[in-house]
């Protein structure tokens, strides 16, 4: 395998993913490109594995940019743990950091959860939490799988006037999110830009939808962008506001999408989260967890 700074052709890159025995939206050559980041891959016969890449004075590292949750590999081998470990091998030395989110190919048995010395360089795997829900069925299957806490939730939101808008911007979504929850979350510097970058392009690209909750006086309740790619609905990003969380908007506005997606789409993708309140939120829909790869890596030199 051999490491490629974007001399790749877009023909090649949407071969690789077509192939892939996966659908993410991060995948797409054009949503990596909108997040303004640089970024190569190590690629071989039938497979890549993209990353960002920096320089921070004498130091290079690769990295997974945000606005993504998992990215690559992609290509008909992407789903083979023994491909995925001779990429990861060939990422370039001069890459002293090294910290990727992945896809975990189906026959990935656990390396040491622990850090290991290999060839000189400390490293270590570890799995991440996702859930998604299968949605090829009717709603009423979906229905069917909700527990009894959400059901109650619903039940709440019933007793509350709230209006579904469907064609919010993603600058209203993040201007929310920045009000309610950003005291709540140390958000990175550049994940604004970022984000907002990557949905806007998913829209031009009529891959992406924003789905708004407003009470009554015009209140933001809750929103959410959710990203289409091929057979799967990702829940790219929400905000919700006190008032919001107080009536279950958030649950009434996924059901109200659930509605809408089911037997469109096969998979919808939580996005998973690490927090237990939102774990157990999103599994309360019927979903199941579903892990994905985290690869870390120093060297000194």
């Amino acid at each position: 395998m051999k490491w490629l700074a974007g001399t790749w052709t877009s023909e090649e890159w949407a071969a690789w993913v077509q192939a892939s025995p996966w659908d993410f939206p991060y995948d797409r050559e054009g949503y990596a490109d909108a997040l303004g980041q640089t970024w190569g891959a190590v690629v071989g016969e039938g497979y890549a594995l993209p990353m960002g890449y920096r320089r921070k004075g004498p130091f290079w590292s690769a990295y997974l940019p945000f606005g993504m949750q998992q990215w690559g590999p992609v290509g008909e081998k992407a789903g083979d743990s023994a491909r995925l470990l001779e990429a990861v091998a060939s990422i370039p030395g001069r890459f002293t950091k090294v910290d990727l989110h992945l896809h975990k190919p189906k026959d990935w048995s656990s390396n040491t959860a622990g850090w290991a010395w290999r060839g000189g360089r400390l490293e270590r795997w570890t799995e991440k939490p996702n859930y998604v829900l299968n949605i090829s069925g009717s709603y009423e299957q979906v229905h069917g799988g909700y527990s009894k806490q959400l059901l109650r939730n619903l039940k709440e939101a019933k007793r509350h006037a709230m209006t579904l808008f469907e064609h919010d911007t993603p600058e209203t979504l993040y201007q929310a999110f920045e009000r309610y929850q950003g005291p709540r979350y140390q958000v990175p510097t550049g994940f604004g830009p970022a984000i907002r970058q990557a949905m806007y392009h998913l829209l031009h690209q009529g891959k992406g939808a924003v789905w708004s909750v407003y009470g009554e006086g015009n209140r933001f309740l809750a929103g959410a962008f959710f990203a289409f790619s091929g057979n799967r609905v990702v829940l790219l990003f929400s905000a919700v506001s006190e008032e919001g969380r107080e009536t279950q908007a958030m649950a009434h506005l996924l059901n109200e999408f659930l509605v809408f997606a089911a037997g469109r789409w096969t998979y919808f993708d939580f996005e998973g989260s690490e927090a237990p309140g939102l774990a157990r939120f999103y599994a309360g829909f019927g979903a199941e967890l579903q892990t994905y790869l985290r690869y870390q890596r120093w060297a000194l030199l």
